[in-house]
């Protein structure tokens, strides 16, 4: 295990989850492709990162300013709204919803397909409940044989081309579970 995944925490969850192995001869085309263009997920993850990062900002300006506040809150909402069109159709995550280990640096899951260590899959996950997507290429780390479930495949991939926004959203998510996790941890204690 490098020192890079020992840095990110990891967390159980479900997340809608497409996956799409990328044949040998296509991987160089593919990371170019992902180098050189922005998936409409990273678009809306980017802003929503810079909008996040001025939030101090814009409670300055509203306590300072109220009708400039609640303008640029309005114009933020327009944008919100013309964003989400660029989004590709929802329909792939509808049926797919997938018990998974992730982190800000990879991922495992169980899948009835096998896959060799050094593969390229292309992910694309919707992490819940804030229906946040990402578009990452991973490689295969490892892959091994589940002993209790016969035609089932334990997966484990690194995030090898993630854009930052997009890892940073993993990192609230992860953080966020956490929280929730450690939440219902202290109500559970309290309730005894």
């Amino acid at each position: 295990m490098t020192d890079e995944r020992r840095r990110f925490f990891r967390i159980d969850d479900t997340v809608g989850l497409k996956t799409e192995r990328i044949d040998p001869k296509q991987v160089e085309e593919k990371i170019e492709h992902f180098r050189r263009n922005r998936h409409p997920y990273s678009t809306l993850n980017d802003y929503n990162f810079q909008l996040q990062q001025h939030q101090a900002d814009l409670r300055k300006i509203t306590e300072r300013m109220p009708e400039l506040g609640r303008y640029l809150k309005m114009l933020q909402q327009q944008i919100d709204r013309l964003t989400e069109q660029l989004l590709p159709d929802d329909q792939q995550f509808v049926e797919h919803e997938q018990p998974v280990n992730i982190s800000a640096q990879g991922i495992a899951f169980y899948s009835s397909e096998s896959a060799d260590p050094g593969d390229i899959i292309e992910l694309h996950l919707k992490l819940h409940p804030s229906q946040h997507r990402i578009m990452v290429l991973a490689r295969v780390v490892q892959c091994e044989a589940d002993r209790d479930q016969p035609g089932q495949y334990r997966i484990a991939l690194d995030f090898e081309h993630i854009r930052e926004a997009d890892r940073e959203l993993l990192v609230r998510h992860v953080h966020g579970r956490q929280l929730q996790a450690l939440g219902a941890s202290r109500y559970d204690n309290d309730g005894d």
